[in-house]
């Protein structure tokens, strides 16, 4: 006990973590887990040693994490619920990992635990097993529900806006696309689902395939016996198409049936639907309080043309005309305040300007009054004339801005029009809706308009203000120069200025300093309060230390003594172990030597054997038995060899002969051939005469043949 609470004592002096007993769970909420999972920590290090975190951690050393190592076991159990969070804890600030996992559990994973969010953001920056704790075990119980909503969560996640973003048509545009996209998102993550909970196991497939083959073979089994068994019966056939037409009948009642039914499933929808739609067209004509319809479409048509028209003709040019107004009252603002000089300036102008006015005035007056004058009517007249022709010049310019501005607005319309999809135009409430939000639109800019006008006047009016006291200011500044100059102090109040300046910024040296040095002398002091506490808490320790050292100096004597003894008996004991080691080869040597010379010695004697067995049969005549070509029969190796001698002497004899007779007959049969081969040529010159004479014959009688015809033509 002593050493435990010597041990905490030094743990809340230092700050140092050494160890943690092992805490319970804190009670959570319903989302947490289950109630035998709380307050226990082996359900935590079951679930990380599996895969696929694989960690080889026991309770102990689960329990001897560190803050920054629970962490990083927490970050790794995001990073499997959501690849995104896949981040290295050492390149990231405390702050944005504690932000990051607050994100990710309360905004995406929907943890619900029931502190503050600056003491769950504390916890989760120093470590604090009470607060990873229930986290860890919560996210480990419901890893696979976590990683299907981590994974929606990417693309269901709504996006903040600003409201006053809003009144942005093309950001309002964008975000109704997010939104129909995230429907059409949910859509095709359900039908995937359902496809996924509706699909088969191949095996469970094989053996629906192998049970309906068998029900096939035992029907066809069935059919074939009942085939068989009343096919000789009288009126078989008749009665096999009778039961066929009648099998076609039931299923024909079986479709009949099923087609009744989704005939009558279609028309409830009808009627329901044509109630709906005769209650919409009662509620409508209430509300109109009008009984004939076309004159009810003819007035919504007129209101939507004039809400239409006022959209596109008379709000434009409204609002073009205030943005005129403001770019020249932004303009008019962005020019520098004038001077009391200008002013007087400008003052003495105008005034200048009123009496050359009223002098010309003048003039006109008294040369309108003179009754001599004979051009005055002409006068008048050429007046009124360019009065006229000027109002005109004036509307004129005015309908051509306007039909500029309507074209540029109707060219910049039809683009945009050409450019978005095909839209229904409001009509009835949506419109009333949207004219609603245009109104509220309008009195926010008349509002914010009114503020900022406002607000320019009020910079205005301290710009002056600032100007004004600046002028002051010089003026003051000089005339106190003149002063001291006149008193003989020139520079004096600059001097004060930089004096007072300078001891300010003394002033805040001294206080960093002091600070600094109490800060020091706090921290040195904390260090020998420290230092003088672990003293302390040592001694016993070091004292116990002490004792204990010198057992061990008396154990490790005795251990060396024994350890000695123990080496020179192990030397004997090798020395002789090696020795016997050697004489056991040299035996196992000479073993294997005999062996192999036994084998060969019991082998010879085999052979030995067989021949001496071979020579007691040859002696009593029952060797072998074997018929030769000739018919005779040999039972004796003896007969057998001497059958074979004689027969080779046989060969040799007649080979012999033969050869003789070659030898005999060689030259006279070379000179036969000699003669035959001579005889083939003398034939063969005789046949290429004949058979050039006939051709010769054959030419002759041509030619001859040819004379005659020619002699024959000269006659004629």
């Amino acid at each position: 006990n002593e050493r435990n609470c010597s041990r905490a004592d030094n743990t809340a002096s230092t700050g140092a973590v050494l160890r943690r007993p092992a805490r319970p769970f804190p009670h959570r909420s319903s989302s947490g887990p289950t109630q035998a999972a709380m307050g226990d920590i082996h359900f935590i290090v079951d679930r990380l040693n599996e895969p696929p975190f694989s960690m080889p951690l026991s309770l102990v050393a689960f329990d001897e994490k560190s803050p920054f190592e629970l962490l990083e076991i927490v970050n790794a159990v995001i990073r499997e619920i959501s690849a995104e969070h896949a981040a290295n804890l050492r390149d990231e600030t405390p702050e944005a990992t504690a932000t990051r996992m607050m994100d990710f559990l309360f905004k995406v994973l929907n943890y619900q635990q029931s502190l503050e969010p600056e003491h769950f953001k504390t916890g989760l920056l120093h470590g604090d097993p009470g607060i990873l704790y229930p986290a860890l075990g919560w996210m480990l119980e419901r890893r696979s529900e976590l990683t299907t909503r981590a994974y929606l969560a990417r693309f269901l996640l709504n996006v903040e806006i600003p409201e006053h973003m809003f009144g942005d048509d093309e950001i309002l545009e964008l975000y109704q696309q997010h939104k129909d996209l995230q429907e059409q998102f949910k859509e095709a993550h359900k039908a995937s689902e359902q496809s996924r909970s509706q699909l088969i196991s191949p095996a469970e497939i094989k053996k629906a395939i192998v049970q309906m083959e068998e029900d096939k073979e035992q029907l066809e089994r069935k059919v074939e016996a009942l085939h068989t068994k009343l096919h000789g019966s009288d009126g078989f056939e008749p009665m096999l198409r009778e039961v066929g037409a009648l099998r076609v009948e039931q299923d024909e009642q079986l479709k009949l049936a099923e087609r009744m039914k989704e005939q009558r499933s279609h028309a409830y929808q009808a009627e329901q639907r044509l109630e709906q739609l005769s209650r919409a067209l009662a509620g409508k004509k209430a509300e109109a309080g009008v009984s004939d319809l076309g004159r009810l479409l003819q007035k919504l048509e007129a209101e939507v043309a004039a809400m239409s028209r006022r959209a596109h003709e008379e709000l434009p040019r409204a609002i073009a005309q205030r943005q005129q107004r403001h770019d020249e009252l932004q303009q008019v603002l962005s020019l520098p305040a004038g001077s009391e000089s200008d002013t007087r300036e400008m003052l003495q102008h105008r005034q200048g300007l009123q009496r050359a006015i009223r002098e010309l005035e003048e003039r006109k007056r008294a040369t309108a009054s003179d009754p001599d004058d004979r051009l005055a009517m002409f006068r008048q007249q050429a007046s009124l004339v360019a009065k006229k022709r000027e109002q005109v010049r004036q509307r004129l310019e005015a309908v051509r801005r306007d039909k500029a501005n309507v074209d540029a607005e109707l060219a910049s319309k039809a683009a945009e029009v050409s450019q978005l999809p095909d839209q229904p135009v409001l009509r009835g409430e949506e419109f009333r809706k949207y004219a609603a939000e245009l109104r509220g639109k309008t009195a926010q800019y008349k509002r914010m308009k009114a503020e900022l006008g406002g607000l320019r006047a009020e910079w205005g009016t301290l710009s002056r203000t600032v100007s004004l006291l600046a002028g002051q200011d010089s003026s003051v500044t000089s005339q106190l120069s003149a002063v001291e100059a006149k008193r003989g102090v020139a520079g004096f109040a600059q001097t004060e200025e930089q004096l007072r300046q300078a001891e300010q910024l003394k002033a805040e040296v001294d206080s960093a300093k002091g600070k600094t040095l109490e800060e020091i002398s706090q921290v040195v002091e904390e260090i020998n309060r420290q230092i003088k506490d672990n003293k302390t808490r040592l001694a016993p320790q070091i004292k116990s230390l002490r004792t204990l050292r010198a057992q061990h100096g008396e154990i490790e004597a005795e251990y060396l003594e024994k350890k000695g003894v123990y080496d020179n008996i192990k030397a004997g004991f090798d020395s002789e172990l090696t020795k016997l080691q050697a004489d056991l080869d040299s035996a196992e040597k000479e073993a294997q030597q005999e062996e192999s010379s036994c084998h060969y010695y019991d082998t010879l004697s085999a052979m030995e054997r067989v021949k001496l067995q071979r020579i007691a049969d040859e002696k009593e005549g029952r060797a072998l038995r074997r018929a030769m070509p000739d018919g005779a029969v040999v039972t004796t190796y003896r007969e057998l060899y001497e059958r074979r001698i004689k027969e080779q002497e046989a060969q040799q004899r007649e080979l012999r002969e033969r050869q003789k007779a070659l030898k005999e007959n060689h030259v006279p049969n070379k000179e036969q051939m000699q003669l035959f081969r001579d005889l083939n040529k003398l034939l063969r010159c005789k046949v290429d005469l004949q058979k050039a004479a006939r051709a010769e014959a054959a030419d002759m009688a041509a030619a001859e043949q040819q004379e005659s015809n020619v002699l024959s033509l000269g006659n004629d």
